[in-house]
């Protein structure tokens, strides 16, 4: 059997836990179980860290355009750049499975300040682990408005694949705009990773219950590779 380098990964922070003393005083359910959350863990941030993301961006109005609509309701500029508008969503959906392009498309709208014509636009994507929703996996930051410097409005998409390995769950997707080092307030999806086990070609992490009994103080567990 021809092993992955995830399985690679799988087997040697295995061995390395259990030398250091995770197996001491008996592999019981709660050991097992703990070995199993630090493995996917693991999985999960590697496979992430290595995936690529790429970005688009198109300007759909110009910063004139932007401009005019902004006095029409203001009469005049804000003296600092404003973030007039800002939604993001997930494509396909909130369901995903690993291989198939997934984007997040994202529409804003940014009004420079009157007291500084040049500005930089940033956006910038966060995923967050499908167990600990704090746990930053992956960040990507890319600058809107390269080539003018100037306001407008963009609709932009990040597009990305999850590689094979993944751990199924939800994982938190947050993405901001970022006008001259500031931070506006982030949206939010959620991207929950479902797994069809019968397209994986090569073997994958479980836990077996070696009891039929029905009280866990009374039943074994093991870790084992299944196809």
């Amino acid at each position: 059997m021809k092993l992955s380098n995830n399985n690679i990964l799988v087997i040697s922070t295995l061995s390395i836990m259990l030398v250091t003393g995770v197996g001491c005083g008996g592999m019981n359910s709660k050991r097992l179980r703990t070995i199993g959350a630090v493995i996917a863990v693991g999985i999960a941030a590697k496979l992430i860290y290595d995936m690529v993301i790429d970005y688009q961006t198109e300007q759909v109005s110009n910063e004139n355009q932007v401009i005019d609509d902004y006095k029409k309701e203001h009469k005049q500029l804000p003296e600092e750049p404003v973030l007039v508008s800002y939604v993001s969503s997930l494509k396909p959906g909130d369901v995903v499975k690993v291989g198939s392009p997934i984007s997040i498309t994202s529409s804003l709208e940014v009004v420079r300040g009157s007291s500084k014509k040049d500005i930089e636009i940033k956006e910038k994507i966060t995923i967050f682990d499908n167990e600990d929703h704090e746990k930053e996996l992956k960040s990507l930051t890319k600058v809107v408005n390269k080539d003018t410097k100037a306001c407008g409005a963009f609709e932009n998409a990040f597009t990305f694949k999850l590689p094979k390995g993944m751990p199924q769950g939800i994982y938190p997707i947050k993405t901001f705009v970022i006008v001259d080092g500031k931070t506006f307030e982030p949206k939010e999806n959620r991207m929950q990773l479902v797994i069809n086990h019968d397209e994986y070609d090569e073997p994958s992490l479980r836990f077996v219950n070696n009891s039929n009994q029905s009280s866990w103080g009374n039943s074994t567990e093991s870790l084992v590779f299944s196809k």
